[in-house]
């Protein structure tokens, strides 16, 4: 009698990452099952994706969609939760409500605590000496408004997808986003204000069992998209961000996944520390560079002890020409610039001449197409849909601070317990 196969399921289907994730297992022989709040999610479009479970949204209603989660794992005999982007973080705090024979991949929630508030991170990186630009944490408005040169970025304590991240260039800007800030009450948790760093960016991912680092890739941008995003990057070898991650895994005793921007500093070529996400981000690249990240998750969360993988391969580009075209759209809200971006990547040009489509590989996943002809018809129908689109993808998947909360109560019982 033949094996059952192994049932994954990722947290939800409507991010880059999940659409990646889907994608990196798919291409190893595995398939995976969704859930999400839209049925028709960006991952659902794909050949590795055996079925989409519908669930409440997990940042508007954490306790309905932490519920419907659990429920699906019973029902369906899930052997492995990915957790695919902010999920994590729910998932953390509800360790001890998750069945017991699922398996998952957390570290512990007070980690989680570290790395997901900018604020917390800043004082993480400085605990441990690992290089970040000149940064302050900011308590109050008159804090904030202290004299600094020019240009210089401000962090809010918890975002998602670069938002509650501003580039303040004059005092002007200055005033008004210290106005904003202070309304939204911003300063009780703390802003990160940090000097800009001259380098290219780059992000490094990392997969740890226990502290123990397995699995390791990096990648510079070439060409930035809409909210900083990724349009075409290229693998790059880092044995500096290796170790300076390797220290923050073990410091933290992490177990699963982790990434981190950083800009790699023009003068002395080290890496400067800028942002940390507690999951695993857009793992295709280094699919195509040899490493592989979402087995190496997939293994630790299953209880395995993988071997720690090597380095992969330098100088992979890949491209993201969605992200490109919505990008394209926004920029002027001109359609024939969107069309323009287009042919553009499907001929192989300008900053797409040699790069490997990485979100939507219709040649080896044909159903990717399906959401990118989608996009592609709202764009030429109307350009000025290009933040909308982003913006609805951003809210299917993300946190509210309300869920944030939400989660630290859950996780509050456990915590006074231990």
């Amino acid at each position: 009698m033949a094996a059952r196969r192994l049932r994954i399921l990722l947290s939800e289907g409507s991010s880059l990452s999940a659409r990646e994730i889907a994608t990196a297992l798919g291409l190893a022989g595995r398939r995976v099952e969704l859930v999400s709040a839209d049925p028709f999610c960006f991952a659902r479009f794909s050949r590795f994706v055996d079925r989409v479970h519908r669930a409440p949204a997990s940042g508007a209603d954490p306790d309905g969609y932490l519920a419907a989660v659990i429920e699906i794992v019973a029902r369906r005999a899930i052997d492995a939760l990915i957790p695919s982007h902010e999920q994590a973080y729910l998932f953390a705090a509800a360790r001890d409500r998750l069945p017991s024979g699922l398996g998952v991949a957390l570290a512990a929630f007070s980690a989680f605590e570290q790395t997901q508030s900018k604020t917390a991170l800043t004082r993480l990186l400085a605990r441990l000496g690992i290089p970040q630009p000149a940064t302050e944490i900011a308590l109050s408005r008159r804090e904030f408004l202290a004299e600094r040169p020019f240009p210089y970025f401000v962090k809010a304590a918890f975002g998602t997808a670069s938002a509650g991240v501003w580039r303040v260039a004059d005092a002007t800007g200055r005033e008004r986003l210290a106005e904003a800030l202070a309304a939204r009450g911003a300063f009780a948790a703390g802003v990160v204000v940090q000097a800009a760093a001259e380098g290219p960016l780059e992000r490094a991912q990392a997969v740890f069992d226990r502290g123990r680092l397995v699995a390791f890739h990096a990648y510079r941008q070439l060409a930035e998209g809409a909210s900083g995003g990724d349009v075409v990057k290229m693998s790059v070898r880092r044995p500096a961000a290796r170790a300076y991650a390797a220290e923050i895994g073990a410091a933290l005793a992490w177990r699963g996944a982790l990434s981190f921007d950083y800009v790699l500093d023009a003068r002395a070529g080290a890496p400067l520390f800028i942002d940390a996400n507690p999951r695993l981000v857009e793992p295709v690249n280094a699919w195509l560079s040899g490493v592989d990240l979402a087995g190496a998750l997939l293994a630790v969360s299953l209880g395995e002890a993988p071997p720690a993988q090597g380095d992969g391969r330098e100088g992979v580009v890949t491209k993201l020409t969605l992200m490109g075209l919505i990008e394209a759209a926004g920029r002027h809200g001109r359609r024939r610039d969107a069309l323009r971006e287009w042919l553009s990547s499907a001929r192989g040009a300008g900053r797409y001449r040699g790069a490997v489509e990485e979100l939507t590989p219709a040649r080896v996943d044909p159903l990717s197409a399906v959401p990118f002809a989608g996009a592609l018809a709202a764009l030429m129908a109307s350009p000025h849909a290009a933040s909308g689109l982003s913006r609805r993808v951003v809210e299917a998947y993300s946190l509210t601070p309300a869920a944030f909360e939400r989660a630290r109560r859950w996780a509050a019982p456990a915590e006074n317990s231990a």
